[in-house]
C-alpha cells in the first residue's frame, strides 16, 4: 500500500501536483511529471461523469484518508475567469478568446488631438494612397498608366481618383476596415522602402472632416474584376456592394463628403494650397480640377532644390523660406538614401536655437520644422532634404528616432564643414560677408563644440600683434602664442612683443578668451599657447644699466611727482622707443573702477576688511630709456617744466593702455599741455 502512495499522499499522487500548480509556473516547471499528472487527473475528473470506481483517484476523492479531514474547495463568485489556467480547467471551466471592442469616434478622436497635427492631413493621405496605390500596379504592370485627379465639387466634396492597383472585396475588408492593417506590410515588402503609407490608419484621418467615405475601386489583378463601392461611416460601421456605377479600368476612387462646420478643408483655394504644399516634389502628375478651373491644374512634378541649379535653388530658398542664401552647400548621405541641400542664412540667429527644416519623404512633403537631422551648432543653416530611407513616425509629420538618425546627423554634420571650408576657399568675399554675419554666433557655439571650434580654428579671423589671421595661421607661425582677455593689454603690448618678435593675441572679444583656452587645452597646444601676463612681461624687460648718473637722476625726479600720483615707477629699456611710457594697473585691480573709487567716498571698513596685499599694491608707470622723450628729462634746468613733463609721460602712459581720462586726468592734461606750452614759447 505504502509503496502505491505517491508525494501528494494519495494513490494517483495529483494533490501534491494540484498544490504546486497553484503556486504559478514556476514551481510546476520544478516538477515535469506534474504535467502528466494533472492531465491523468482532468480526465478522470469530466464535469458531469462519475469517477470511474476502482481507481486510486476515486477511491481518494470518495473515501479520503482515515483521520484527515476532507478539504472544501472555495466557492467562487460567478463569472469569475480563471488566473491559473492548469489549475482551473480541471474543473472544465471554458475559457473563451474575445475581440477587443473599439469605439471609432473615440479612435478618431485621438487621432485629432495626440497625432495629427491638423485636419489638413486627410488630403496627404488621400494622396499618399493613391501615391501608393500607382507605385503597386508599376511593380506588375510597367505600362499601366500612372495618373492621379483631385477633384473639388460644389457641394463640399473632395473626390481623389487614381489608375492603381485597386482593390478586392477581401483587401477592402482587411484593409479598409481593419484599423492598424495595411496592404503594405504583406504584398510589398519586398518594395517597402518605395511606399509612403505603412500604417494602415491613413483613412481614418478622413474622419477628422467627414462622417461618411465613400469609395469605388476596380482590381488590376484581374480583367474581370467589378467595381466595388465601400462606404464607411464614422460611427463604425461599413458596407461593401457591387457599385453602381462602375470603373472605366483599375484603379480607385475616395470621395469625401465635408462637415458642414468643416467646409473650409474642401474650399478649392484651401485644397489647392494643400496639394502644392504636400506633392509638389512627387514624380507622379497629379491635376487639380476646381470648379473655377475649366482646365486641370498640374501641382505636383515640381524640380527639388537639390536637382536645380544654384540659382533654383536660391530661387527656391526665397520662396519657401523667406531669404536669400550666402551660400547653398550640397547634402548627400547615400547609404540612408537623404539628399538635399543646405542654405546659409544672410542674417544672424539666435546661437542654439535653429529654425526648422523641411524634409520631403519619397517626394512627399513630410515637416518643415524638423530639427532631427542637422547639428545644433549649425544654427545658420536650414535645409531642405529628401528623407530617403528613414522611417516616419506614425503621422508621417517627423521622422522615427533611431540609430539611423544619430549616423544621418553625423554625416550632415560633417558635410557642414566641409561645405563651409570650400566656401571660405572658393569665395572668400562670400565667406567674408557669412563671417560678417555670423561670427558671433559661431564663436559663442564654439566655446562648447568642439565640431564648431574647428571651423573657427580654421577659418576665423583673429586680431594679432602682426595682424589678423585665422588661429590655424597663428599655429604655423609661432611656437609661442601668447593671448589676452583685456583690450587695454593688447593695445598697450602689442608693439612691445612685436618688436621682440613675439605673437600676442586679442582675446578680449565676447567667447574670444574662452575659445583660446579651448585651443591651449587641445593635445600638442598646451606648450604652445598661454595667456598673457603683463607684469611677468614688464619683469622680464632689462633694467637701466646699474650705476648710471641719467638713470638715477631720472629716478629721483620722476618719483617724486609720481608718488603724489599714487603710481610707482618702473624704468626698463624696450623696443620700440617710440613708446616712451606704460601704464599697468595694480595685480588684480581694474584701474577704471579704482578711478571711481577714488572719486567716490571711500567706505572706513573697506581698509579693514582689504587684504594686505591688495591694500599695498598700486598702479605703476614703465618709463622707457631708450626714448628721447625720457631722458631728456634730465636735462631740463626748470623742475616745474620737468615735473609737467612727467605727468604729461603718465597721462600718454593712460591713454595708450585705453584707459578713460576722468576729470582730475583732464585737468592735469590741460595743466601739463599750458605748462610746456608756455615754457616752449618763453613765457613764465
Amino acid at each position: 500500500m505504502g509503496a502505491a502512495r505517491g508525494r501528494g499522499g494519495t494513490r494517483c499522487g495529483t494533490r501534491a501536483a494540484h498544490r504546486r500548480a497553484a503556486r504559478g509556473p514556476r514551481r510546476r516547471a520544478e516538477r515535469p511529471d506534474d504535467l502528466r499528472r494533472l492531465r491523468q487527473c482532468a480526465a478522470r475528473h469530466v464535469p458531469g461523469r462519475p469517477a470511474r470506481s476502482g481507481t486510486p483517484c476515486a477511491r481518494r476523492r470518495h473515501h479520503p484518508p482515515s483521520g484527515r479531514p476532507k478539504r472544501r474547495r472555495p466557492v467562487e463568485p460567478p463569472g469569475a475567469r480563471p488566473m491559473v489556467p492548469g489549475r482551473h480547467l480541471l474543473r472544465g471551466v471554458r475559457v473563451s478568446g474575445e475581440s477587443f471592442r473599439v469605439d471609432l469616434r473615440g479612435i478618431v478622436d485621438i487621432l485629432s488631438h495626440h497625432l495629427y497635427s491638423s485636419p489638413r492631413v486627410y488630403l496627404r493621405e488621400l494622396i499618399q494612397n493613391a501615391r501608393d496605390a500607382v507605385v503597386a500596379r508599376s511593380e506588375v504592370d510597367s505600362d499601366a498608366p500612372r495618373e492621379i485627379t483631385i477633384e473639388v465639387e460644389d457641394g463640399g466634396a473632395v473626390v481623389v481618383r487614381d489608375s492603381g492597383i485597386g482593390l478586392t472585396e477581401e483587401e477592402m475588408r482587411s484593409v479598409l476596415a481593419t484599423i492598424g492593417a495595411s496592404s503594405k506590410r504583406s504584398d510589398f515588402t519586398r518594395v517597402r522602402r518605395q511606399y509612403l503609407g505603412q500604417f494602415g490608419i491613413g483613412l481614418l484621418s478622413c474622419f477628422l472632416i467627414a462622417d461618411r467615405i465613400e469609395v469605388r475601386s476596380r482590381s488590376a489583378r484581374s480583367a474581370d474584376a467589378p467595381t466595388l463601392s465601400w462606404v464607411g461611416s464614422s460611427d463604425g460601421t461599413f458596407s461593401i456592394t457591387t457599385a453602381q456605377t462602375p470603373l472605366a479600368g483599375a484603379g480607385t476612387e475616395v470621395r469625401v463628403q465635408a462637415r458642414a462646420d468643416d467646409r473650409e478643408w474642401v474650399e478649392p483655394a484651401r485644397v489647392r494650397l494643400l496639394a502644392e504644399r504636400f506633392a509638389s516634389l512627387l514624380e507622379l502628375p497629379i491635376s487639380l480640377q476646381t470648379g473655377a478651373q475649366p482646365q486641370p491644374e498640374i501641382v505636383s512634378t515640381r524640380t527639388p532644390p537639390w536637382r536645380g541649379s544654384d540659382l533654383e535653388a536660391t530661387a527656391w530658398c526665397h520662396r519657401e523660406f523667406g531669404f536669400a542664401p550666402l551660400a547653398v552647400l550640397p547634402i548627400d548621405v547615400p547609404t540612408a538614401g537623404v539628399v538635399g541641400v543646405a542654405f546659409i542664412s544672410d542674417s544672424p540667429g539666435r546661437v542654439g536655437n535653429r529654425h526648422g527644416d523641411t524634409v520631403y519623404s519619397h517626394g512627399m512633403f513630410v515637416a518643415d520644422d524638423n530639427v532631427q537631422l542637422a547639428p545644433n551648432w549649425a544654427y545658420f543653416v536650414r535645409l531642405a532634404v529628401e528623407g530617403g530611407d528613414l522611417a516616419l513616425t506614425a503621422s508621417r509629420e517627423s521622422l522615427q528616432d533611431s540609430p539611423a538618425i544619430s549616423d544621418v546627423k553625423g554625416q550632415i554634420g560633417m558635410q557642414l564643414r566641409q561645405g563651409i571650408e570650400h566656401f571660405a576657399l572658393s569665395d572668400p568675399v562670400g565667406f567674408d560677408r557669412f563671417m560678417d554675419v555670423h561670427a558671433k554666433g559661431i564663436l559663442a557655439m564654439a566655446a562648447s563644440d568642439d565640431d564648431m571650434l574647428d571651423l573657427v580654428i580654421g577659418h576665423v579671423p583673429w586680431e594679432t600683434s602682426e595682424g589678423t589671421m585665422t588661429l590655424a595661421q597663428i599655429l604655423r607661425l609661432s611656437d609661442d602664442v601668447q593671448y589676452t582677455s583685456s583690450m587695454t593689454d593688447f593695445t598697450a603690448f602689442a608693439p612691445l612683443l612685436r618688436a621682440k618678435r613675439s605673437l600676442l593675441v586679442n582675446g578680449s572679444y565676447v567667447y574670444g578668451s574662452e575659445i583660446l583656452r579651448k585651443v591651449r587645452e587641445r593635445r600638442g597646444h598646451a606648450a604652445r599657447v598661454r595667456a598673457f601676463d603683463p607684469h611677468a612681461f614688464l619683469d622680464s624687460l632689462p633694467e637701466p644699466r646699474q650705476g648710471g648718473a641719467e638713470a638715477r637722476g631720472l629716478e629721483v625726479h620722476a618719483r617724486a611727482v609720481l608718488e603724489r600720483l599714487g603710481v610707482d615707477l618702473d624704468l626698463r629699456a624696450f623696443a620700440p622707443a617710440s613708446t616712451p611710457s606704460l601704464f599697468v594697473a595694480a595685480p588684480g585691480v581694474d584701474h577704471r573702477s579704482r578711478l571711481a573709487d577714488d572719486a567716490a567716498e571711500a567706505d572706513p571698513w573697506a581698509g579693514l576688511l582689504s587684504e594686505p596685499e591688495a591694500s599695498r599694491a598700486r598702479p605703476r608707470l614703465v618709463m622707457n630709456v631708450t626714448s628721447d622723450a625720457v631722458r631728456s628729462l634730465v636735462r631740463v634746468r626748470d623742475e616745474r617744466v620737468r615735473a609737467e613733463a612727467i605727468s604729461g609721460l603718465y597721462v600718454i602712459g593712460l591713454l595708450r593702455a585705453g584707459e578713460t581720462l576722468d576729470e582730475r586726468h583732464g585737468e592735469l592734461l590741460s595743466s601739463t599741455l599750458h605748462t610746456l606750452i608756455t615754457a616752449a614759447g618763453g613765457g613764465e
